[in-house]
């Protein structure tokens, strides 16, 4: 996925896999985010493209196994499941912030003092640039790459379409909910 970075630069990124980030991320003092997307859909993402009901989206479809079929693994696989180690993880922590190859070196994307200029640097180093309101629009990007009503497993019944629309207050609270996305930063 390119929302952010062109394909030349793209190439320079690879994707490490969400256990990389959550050698720091695990941590309570920082809001431990590697337990919050663990226990998100997102996580779930890929496993459930080899339940009952995939499967049956999948032959309405065409999609002979969908937890190899580009058309579903674009979504529900971190960097479209082109990393093929890295599908079971599902949409991990680099779906949504980028590979991390060279940004998740501590050296790139920790600064005690200035925390804006840690970001910066990681954004030059393969993060997507999705963090304040500034950056609302490319986050909506990011997540209607996917949350959008043209793939094929988009809901038909009306509750279940409801609990997908993600209109922009979600987007910028990242909750939905009693399902907090939220990343909790150590202030």
């Amino acid at each position: 996925m390119s929302v952010y970075i062109n394909s030349q630069t793209l190439n320079k990124f690879t994707y490490t896999g969400s256990s990389a980030c959550g050698e720091c991320h695990s941590e309570e003092a920082i809001g431990n985010q590697f337990k919050i997307w663990r226990s998100s859909p997102h996580a779930r993402a890929y496993r459930i493209l080899k339940d009952e009901k995939a499967l049956k989206i999948a032959a309405e479809n065409n999609i002979k196994d969908p937890s190899s079929d580009s058309k579903c693994l674009r979504c529900h696989a971190t960097g479209g499941g082109k990393t093929e180690e890295l599908r079971e993880e599902g949409v991990g922590c680099e779906g949504c912030h980028g590979p991390g190859s060279v940004y998740s070196q501590m050296s790139i994307h920790v600064n005690f003092t200035n925390r804006e200029s840690a970001y910066t640097k990681a954004v030059k180093n393969g993060m997507y640039p999705i963090l304040g309101i500034k950056n609302l629009k490319k986050r909506e990007k990011l997540c209607l790459h996917c949350h959008t009503s043209e793939r094929a497993c988009y809901p038909t019944e009306k509750n279940e379409i409801q609990q997908q629309h993600l209109p922009i207050q979600v987007i910028d609270t990242l909750k939905k909910g009693d399902i907090d996305f939220n990343h909790r930063l150590r202030r």
